[in-house]
């Protein structure tokens, strides 16, 4: 009995001391098209009956030139043959989302990115800025393939350049 136990104490203390001390952040790499998805958080967790992937707390996304913070972020995975997932069939964040890709940024309280349409669905304060405007509204959705945006309920500022 004391020798189970000792290795069951110094196992549990390495791991509150690898938390209390700044462990290394979860990180998971993801298939996604001809691409791979790269995600870091404080925290991951994975229900397996549903695909779905849990990040929290400094959530950051990186795939090719586009980058997306978050405080949330869940991300289903699409069901394959035998039980076996198969890559990104969406993603959800939340809590002070920010997504970049080039010169355009943007921000909302809540974003869906859907990779089989390439879109990217904000609301709760949507706010889209290129260098030379601002775009809000209570709902924007931005095509990432084509580089076009859809804003429902919205208003834009232009800012001409000076020559």
């Amino acid at each position: 009995m004391k020798a189970r136990f000792i290795p069951l104490l110094w196992l549990c203390f390495a791991l509150l001391t690898a938390t209390a001390y700044g462990a290394e952040p979860a990180r998971q790499v993801l298939p996604m098209g001809n691409s791979t998805v790269t995600i870091t958080a404080e925290k991951m967790s994975f229900a397996n009956q549903t695909g779905e992937i849990t990040f929290s707390g400094s959530v950051h996304v990186v795939r090719d030139d586009v980058e997306l913070r978050a405080g949330r972020l869940l991300v289903t995975l699409q069901p394959g043959e035998g039980g076996k997932r198969r890559g990104i069939q969406q993603m959800v964040a939340e809590q002070e989302v920010q997504f970049s890709q080039g010169t355009r940024t943007a921000s909302a309280g809540h974003a869906i990115y859907d990779p089989v349409a390439e879109t990217v669905v904000l609301t709760d304060h949507p706010k889209v800025t290129d260098p030379s405007l601002e775009v809000v509204g209570t709902r924007i959705t931005i095509n990432l393939a084509t580089q076009e945006s859809t804003v429902d309920g919205g208003a834009l500022t232009f800012t001409e350049s000076p020559e």
